[in-house]
């Protein structure tokens, strides 16, 4: 790990782990919501948003869930990739 994505890390863990899971959730969530209805609503456009929403509810639920998880994997390996690097820093 070299020292600007350590320092990164070490301001990121500062926040917490939920406060920082949520906002990667719902930043990821957002970019979906928004590409998904930028791409895939104009091909049913004559239905309406409303009929769109609700027929990706499910896509939207079941991508929120993955994110959900892809983003706790993803803060468990980067929090042991920085205790690794900070023991071999002999911080912590």
């Amino acid at each position: 790990m070299n020292d600007k994505v350590f320092d990164i890390w070490q301001k990121k863990r500062e926040q917490g782990f939920f406060a920082w899971l949520s906002k990667s959730t719902l930043g990821a969530f957002s970019f979906y919501l928004v590409f998904s209805v930028v791409f895939q609503y104009s091909s049913i456009k004559e239905q309406g948003i409303d009929v769109f929403l609700q027929s990706q509810l499910s896509n939207f639920v079941l991508f929120a869930a993955l994110m959900l998880f892809a983003n706790c994997v993803l803060w468990f390996y980067r929090e042991s990739s920085f205790k690794k690097e900070a023991r071999r820093r002999n911080i912590l």
